[in-house]
């Protein structure tokens, strides 16, 4: 295995304006859970389990569509889950107003230029360097309904593989109803796009094509889940093919036996296996 220099490594990190602080990060995670558990119907994945062997083997670009305010908080705990070291790529301006979010791993882009912009695209590409890493990009750059079609990814994402060609998982995200008054918030993995031969103008079809398989795939599965009433009668597992990373708060699973179990081995379920 190929060592790596401190030091450079730290020139780096200064470079993509990495401001982690790990102490920070454990409480905004439990944070999170905790509202995620109150505020939505859980949190389901699937392909979780082929994420986190990819991400052992070799670094990755994790690219997922962007719906909502939600999102940038599921990551924290998605990454929580792959059990590697991921950053976050966010606009430059809102982490100024947001500098908390720096402390828990999200990367600022400046876009003031285009120059400015493939700068810091392109420093955040070059943590991708060893096994473990990741760097999570929301390559459409603004919130659209996950419905909408085309999804309109930006280049960013191009620019990014450029400089770093690593495999890239697409990261599918929607909010949907399961006969309750709160949305599940459900994800979807794909398999590992090899970076080898997707890139160039192929790169961004291809992503495209995998976020859009996985939205796809949500949607089935939250049909067959509210037909003949089975969310009701499958509160702990309502959504079939999609394990829970975090159980709603109240479901049997979660306030009994179960539920303490999936806390002791992760903290509201972060270690549960995908189906």
């Amino acid at each position: 295995m190929k060592a790596h220099d401190p030091a450079a490594d730290a020139t780096a990190l200064t470079k993509a304006g990495d401001s982690r602080r790990p102490w920070f990060a454990r409480l905004a995670r439990a944070y999170v859970r905790r509202k995620v558990a109150s505020e939505l119907d859980g949190l389901w994945v699937r392909g979780l389990d082929g994420a986190r062997a990819a991400l052992r083997e070799r670094p990755l670009l994790l690219a997922a569509n962007h719906v909502a305010w939600w999102d940038p908080l599921l990551v924290l705990l998605l990454d929580e889950a792959l059990g590697g070291t991921g950053w976050a790529v966010m606009d430059a301006e809102n982490l100024r107003k947001l500098p908390f979010l720096g402390w828990v791993g999200a990367l600022p882009l400046d876009r003031s230029s285009p120059a400015r912009s493939r700068a810091g695209l392109e420093a955040s590409a070059a943590l991708l360097d060893r096994p473990g890493r990741a760097v999570w990009v929301f390559p459409q750059g603004r919130q659209r309904p996950a419905h909408l079609r085309p999804l309109d990814l930006r280049p960013g994402l191009r620019l990014m593989h450029a400089h770093a060609p690593v495999d890239i998982l697409a990261v599918s995200l929607s909010y949907v109803f399961l006969e309750q008054s709160r949305p599940a918030a459900v994800v979807h993995f794909s398999a590992p796009l090899p970076g080898a031969s997707v890139s160039g103008r192929a790169l961004l079809p291809a992503v495209e094509g995998a976020l859009l398989e996985g939205l796809d795939e949500i949607d089935a599965a939250a049909v067959i889940a509210t037909d003949g009433g089975r969310a009701r009668s499958h509160p702990a597992d309502p959504l079939p093919g999609f394990a829970p990373l975090v159980l709603p708060r109240g479901t049997a699973a979660q306030d009994g036996a179960g539920g303490h179990l999936l806390r002791r081995l992760g903290g509201g379920g972060a270690r549960a296996h995908s189906a």
